[in-house]
């Protein structure tokens, strides 16, 4: 190393960087200080920001938490009335049908008893029609001119008999009616039955 001086090639250069640093410091100190500052006061507003963020965040959910147990009080709510206001239908809807029921009851006893006193009326028609059919075939098989006028006679001295009876008379005369007089030859009750 007899070439080198160790002043020039060692020691200075050190020199030279130590000088170098010291007047990169002294000089970069404000900037990189408010460069550190900056920064610094961006993480704080950020910390601040973040703080503030979860403050809101946790106000955020304690509302949210609080309208949850209100929602569920209102859907409790809502499901009571809702049941209450079914039932009071189905009361209702029950009543009506009762109601209804009750009315075709009436209804139908009514049409029955309509047609029951329509299905009398009828059967009466009908045997009414039968007697009289059954009554003139048994007149038109058992009475002949001579039976009529006998029926007709009997008949003539009962009211004779009535009549006398009325007026007290014991010798009263019983007349025969004029018509008996003149259909003598064809009776009255024969007619009918011819027809």
């Amino acid at each position: 190393m007899e070439g080198v001086d160790i002043f020039t090639g060692v020691i200075a250069p050190y020199i030279n960087l130590a000088i170098f640093l010291v007047l990169a410091t002294w000089m970069l100190k404000g900037p990189i200080r408010n460069a550190l500052a900056a920064k610094r006061n961006a993480y704080e507003d950020l910390v601040r920001k973040a703080s503030a963020a979860k403050e809101e965040a946790e106000k955020r959910n304690l509302e949210l938490k609080e309208r949850l147990v209100q929602l569920d009080r209102e859907v409790e709510e809502i499901r009571i009335k809702a049941q209450a206001q079914a039932e009071q239908e189905a009361r209702q809807v029950v009543a009506s049908a009762e109601s209804l029921a009750e009315h075709l009851k009436r209804e139908a006893r009514r049409i029955a008893e309509a047609e029951v006193a329509a299905a009398k009326v009828e059967l009466q028609r009908d045997i009414i029609e039968q007697v009289k059919l059954q009554t003139i075939e048994q007149l038109r098989a058992n009475l002949d001119d001579n039976r009529q006028h006998q029926v007709v006679q009997q008949g003539l001295n009962t009211l004779g008999a009535v009549r006398s009876i009325g007026s007290h008379e014991q010798d009263a005369e019983v007349l025969p009616h004029p018509s008996v007089v003149q259909n003598q030859t064809k009776s009255p009750v024969r007619a009918e039955v011819n027809s």
